[in-house]
């Protein structure tokens, strides 16, 4: 090896050095800090005290907390893809006007603040939203958005656009052939369901099912905002509250391995679950369902996207309407916003930072890496999955609190955790780029003797302008709506706008709060409009 090659192995060997230990540094480290604290609580037991594991395993509230995490997370999953189902089926079924307008408003409750969504539902199905008035006159007077209803309404609202995404790529994977063939034999629908259908829905179902399970077992914002009683408390906020009202760090601990556990048993099942269906060739070719061709199905399929349509899009209307009344009548408290806002754009840039700087090494070092050994390279990276952002954070906070003023790291400590957090999602869209960027001209590449740089600014960027663009807009724009991590570091009297939020809902300061949720809405659609249209360009044809 020469000496100018062995030099830009020596270059690229360090950035993907630092990416794969950061993350497992980190998740180790916090592992560790965890099992000091719950070795030295299991330590008390020889000196005539009691464990805390026992504590844990007879106190009825933390028994509670798990029931409740697994039980609701097993019924939002439940949901989220039984609805998914004839969603999915409608919109692959049906061609009309307006449909790949449908398809993109599915992905805003992905990039939309958690606590600004809450905000929409709470004026929709609240004690004082049409939904309740309804259902008030037929006589259930008893129904409220706070606890598990409501925290099955707020899954299904974010996961149900998820499931049908993924199912409706399933539908359109099915040869065209196959539908022309059930055609020409008068299969009734039935049958297709039997032997189109039903295959290709028993290889995506588990892994649909198991990934918004695990999506719910993590949804920190919902259950604060909407639960949080003794009797809708998950694990997640058990560890919030034991850190942020009791400071009960052997409890923190106990609860974050628990949940650690819980989530790496998850993401097992979800890799396991999650099967490529084998949908055979095809030519191509329009489909044609003529089982669907009647008036009852153009109608059924019709409510159903339109009951979507509508329970997707009313809580969002009704969040942006009762903001602007909001702004309008109340103004805009500068002294509290700007701050607030700069904080969080802040935190969102760095979040940006910290995702590059860790899934560009690693998906430029796993394109290089055959067979199982990808699975490896890649392991550091969805390692956020193992350990969530409040189990994580609970190791890092009783790391450091003895030792510096955990406020002081609030800000960076959520950055690196937010950033951590959208790496997974970087690695879906960078990852096959770069491959595909390597299979078609990295020979090329090698045999010209193109320099490295002339390579970037003629092949890499415009073809990597696109994916990297999205994936700095995902990872702005769930940063800077960010109220998980944040919560758990950040200081009352120094809040992120979501925090700030967060605050003005709990002082029942409703009409400020809907107005600040259009402004961390404005700004969390405008960085991602910044980078998807951007940084990313126009779509590559």
């Amino acid at each position: 090896m020469t000496d100018k090659a062995s030099r830009n192995a020596f270059a690229f060997g360090i950035p993907a050095t630092i990416a794969f230990i950061i993350p497992l540094g980190l998740v180790v480290v916090s592992l560790w800090a965890l099992w000091s604290v719950t070795t030295n609580d299991l330590a008390t037991e020889q000196a005539g005290g009691r464990p805390l594991l026992s504590h844990l395993i007879d106190d009825i509230y933390l028994r509670r907390a798990l029931t409740f995490t697994l039980t609701q997370a097993t019924l939002s999953a439940i949901l989220s893809t039984l609805l998914a189902i004839p969603l999915a089926r409608a919109l692959a079924t049906r061609s009309f006007p307006g449909r790949s307008a449908i398809l993109s408003f599915f992905g805003a409750p992905f990039i939309l603040p958690v606590i600004v969504a809450i905000l929409g539902l709470l004026s929709i199905w609240g004690n004082k939203g049409p939904v309740q008035a309804i259902m008030s006159a037929f006589g259930f007077e008893n129904f409220s958005i706070y606890g598990l209803w409501g925290i099955l309404i707020a899954h299904v609202f974010f996961n149900l656009p998820l499931a049908t995404r993924i199912l409706l790529q399933g539908w359109l994977a099915l040869p065209a052939e196959q539908w022309r063939l059930a055609s020409q034999l008068g299969m009734n629908s039935a049958s297709i369901a039997r032997y189109i259908e039903w295959p290709m829905l028993k290889e995506r179902l588990p892994g649909i099912l198991a990934l918004v399970f695990l999506l719910c077992t993590t949804s920190f914002t919902v259950i604060l905002a909407l639960g949080g009683g003794p009797r809708a408390t998950t694990i997640e906020l058990a560890i919030y509250q034991a850190i942020r009202f009791d400071f009960d760090m052997e409890r923190a601990a106990l609860l974050a391995f628990l949940q650690i556990i819980l989530c790496a048993g998850l993401a097992l099942v979800s890799r396991v679950a999650s099967t490529d269906f084998d949908t055979g060739q095809s030519l191509g070719g329009a489909v044609l369902r003529t089982d669907r061709n009647g008036r009852l199905a153009q109608w059924s399929d019709g409510a159903i996207i339109m009951v979507a349509v509508a329970f997707l899009g009313m809580p969002l209307l009704s969040a942006f309407i009762r903001g602007i009344w909001g702004l309008g009548l109340h103004g805009i408290d500068w002294g509290q916003i700007l701050p607030a806002a700069l904080r969080s754009t802040g935190v969102s840039l760095a979040s940006c930072l910290v995702m590059l700087l860790i899934s560009l090494p690693l998906a430029q070092l796993s394109i290089h890496i055959e067979g199982k050994a990808r699975r490896f390279v890649e392991l550091p990276g969805y390692a956020i999955m193992v350990a969530p952002p409040i189990a994580l954070g609970a190791g890092l906070f009783i790391l450091l609190h003895q030792h510096v003023s955990v406020d002081d790291l609030a800000l960076p400590l959520t950055a690196l955790l937010n950033g951590l957090q959208a790496v997974p999602f970087a690695l879906i869209l960078l990852t096959p780029a770069m491959a595909q960027i390597k299979r078609n001209y990295g020979m090329q590449l090698r045999h010209l003797g193109i320099k490295r740089r002339d390579a970037i600014r003629i092949i890499h960027w415009p073809l990597m302008r696109k994916p990297l663009g999205l994936s700095l807009g995902i990872a702005a724009a769930l940063s800077i709506g960010d109220l998980g991590v944040i919560a758990l570091f950040g200081s009352p009297s120094a809040p992120t706008l979501p925090l700030y939020l967060y605050q003005q809902l709990g002082a029942y300061r409703m009409d400020q709060a809907y107005g600040t949720g259009v402004l961390l809405t404005s700004i969390a659609f405008a960085f991602f409009v910044l980078f998807d249209k951007g940084l990313g360009g126009r779509d590559q044809t």
